[in-house]
């Protein structure tokens, strides 16, 4: 293996590595802070301490929820809980169709967020109002089944003797809930017209990895093409508010959203950032004028990109689709998968097909690298004595290198290709075992029963023993063994492919299953082909044209 096969392995090896890193930091755009045009941050005082910590146990709740004021919706997607906090708060948000690991439904409200889709506004007097207690609802029941057709659910208050109504309309086969929110009068109490619809406390983890779910929690809103959102990391709490058109701002976890977005464009919107208990906490505002229609689509539910994208307001901008460069190639890996899973109900041999399809697609110009490394290998007893008679004059010998691979027809980094190839193949199936919903929790056979994970079979004093990157981690020593050039650098050689190895093998112990899948099967099949189906070449049959 020569120094620029090396360097090669080198490079795509930094690729895998910063791939992850990569990853975390493509989703949002930047970080609005105090310096540009029109962004304020400041500490959440605005926010009342008892709404910035989890609720007290039921047993100790508030008796702000009197008989009769709380209703179970239910439709063919969700069973939600909605309480008359805040006019309509979600206590519990059930997702019929995606499970936990342990087999109960992904719920996505829990003591943190509870207190959601407050109503606020600042009074002419200047003093922040919240309107989070004292509502009834209209015609109260205790279960809305949404079947046929759209439900209403309407909850109302009043300010200073003026009524305040906010309505929900819940619909058959969808995630997406209409919100109305009506004010009597508003020009006697709020201040310059304006109010605001929240979202506080993100979403609640679902994943068994809490750790790894937590890395993807965010809040975000976006106004005009700019993504306004937060990290998180800080110790203290703190709250970016941009003023401008607002199309939509939400919360994100890892395969989840709830998102609200307005059917006028909103005047500005605000997303803050909390820890509590280790946790990350996002709590997100639109504001909006009451002369607007002050009507909003409340969408909580999985980030499935077609439903997502659907939306057409860049609301996809909230999801991790990888580089730029590689997203297309992404998002069709994606819909290739999909499309197979249609016929093949198991997404473990999808992927094991979607690797023949690719090898078969990639045979001629794999089949070309492997016949160049033949005949790298079949030139080495010449280059060895050129490198023995030019030992004192590494140019000449260089130069008597380059003649002989010409005259030969030899490429010294042919044997490259298939690895360069592969890269960014390889990068899109990690993005999208990674944190495409469409593959969380599938199974393939056995202990594989999430592709989006490592295969764990067990752990070991809570190290955790993964069978798929050990068997790729073989076949690729298999392969590279097979292509190593006999007699090329010696012990070095051996060291460096013994060393990339296990430097892979570490790499893709953590990835997901199904890209550690992906990769066993296409070099299996690699090392059939290099095996069984590309001739031996010998030094009397290299292409010698150019010799007199």
């Amino acid at each position: 293996m020569d120094r620029k096969t090396l360097l090669a392995f080198v490079l795509i090896a930094v690729v895998l590595i910063l791939t992850p890193w990569y990853m975390d930091l493509v989703a949002p755009s930047r970080l609005l802070t105090s310096e540009t045009n029109e962004v304020e941050s400041y500490v959440l005082d605005e926010i009342p301490t008892e709404d910035r910590k989890p609720p007290e146990p039921p047993e100790q709740k508030q008796d702000f929820i009197v008989q009769g004021q709380s209703a179970v919706i239910e439709n063919s997607f969700y069973r939600a809980t909605l309480t008359n906090k805040n006019g309509g708060s979600f206590s519990s948000f059930e997702l019929l169709q995606y499970n936990r690991f342990d087999s109960t439904f992904v719920n996505l409200i829990d003591d943190f967020n509870r207190n959601n889709l407050a109503v606020g506004f600042v009074s002419l007097d200047g003093e922040p109002v919240i309107l989070n207690d004292n509502w009834v609802a209209v015609s109260p029941r205790n279960l809305v089944k949404v079947t046929t057709r759209q439900q209403a659910v309407v909850f109302q208050t009043t300010f200073n003797g003026n009524k305040i109504q906010k309505k929900y309309i819940f619909y058959p086969e969808s995630y997406n809930i209409d919100v109305e929110i009506s004010f009597s009068r508003p020009n006697e109490y709020i201040s310059r017209d304006q109010y605001y619809l929240s979202w506080f406390g993100g979403l609640s983890p679902s994943e068994k990895n809490v750790k790894d779910d937590q890395t993807h929690f965010n809040g975000y809103a976006y106004l005009g093409d700019e993504l306004l959102t937060s990290s998180g990391k800080a110790e203290q709490e703190t709250i970016s508010t941009q003023k401008g058109q607002t199309h939509w701002s939400a919360v994100t976890t890892k395969y989840f959203i709830s998102a609200i977005i307005p059917e006028t464009p909103g005047v500005g919107a605000s997303v803050g950032a909390q820890q509590i208990d280790g946790r990350p906490i996002y709590n997100i505002k639109i504001n909006q004028s009451t002369v607007s229609t002050n009507r909003f689509t409340l969408y909580i539910g999985p980030l499935d990109y077609k439903t997502i994208r659907s939306f057409d307001n860049g609301l996809e901008k909230t999801m991790s689709l990888g580089w730029a460069i590689f997203r297309p190639l992404g998002r069709l890996v994606t819909w290739s998968l999909t499309k197979l899973h249609g016929l093949i109900p198991n997404y473990g041999l999808v992927v094991i097909i979607f690797a023949i399809l690719v090898k078969i697609l990639l045979n001629p110009l794999t089949k070309q690298s492997f016949v160049s490394n033949k005949k790298m290998q079949a030139v080495q007893p010449e280059l060895q004595k050129l490198k023995e008679k030019y030992k004192n004059d590494p140019q000449k010998a260089s130069r008597a290198q380059m003649e002989l691979f010409k005259e030969r027809g030899v490429n010294p980094m042919g044997g490259c290709l298939p690895l360069l190839l592969q890269m960014p193949i390889l990068i899109s199936f990690f993005t999208v075992f990674r944190s495409t919903i469409e593959f969380r929790g599938a199974p393939f056979v056995g202990w594989i029963n999430d592709l989006s994970a490592p295969d764990t079979l067990f752990t070991i004093g809570g190290f955790p023993i993964n069978i798929l990157p050990v068997i790729m981690g073989l076949t690729m020593f298999l392969q590279q063994k097979m292509m190593a050039t006999p007699g090329a650098g010696g012990s070095q050689q051996k060291f460096m492919l013994y060393f990339m190895n296990v430097f892979f093998l570490f790499l893709f112990y953590s990835f997901p299953s199904g890209l550690n899948l992906y990769y066993s099967v296409f070099n299996i099949l690699s090392i059939v082909q290099q095996k069984y189906l590309i001739p031996d070449i010998v030094p009397d049959k290299i292409n010698t044209k150019n010799k007199k």
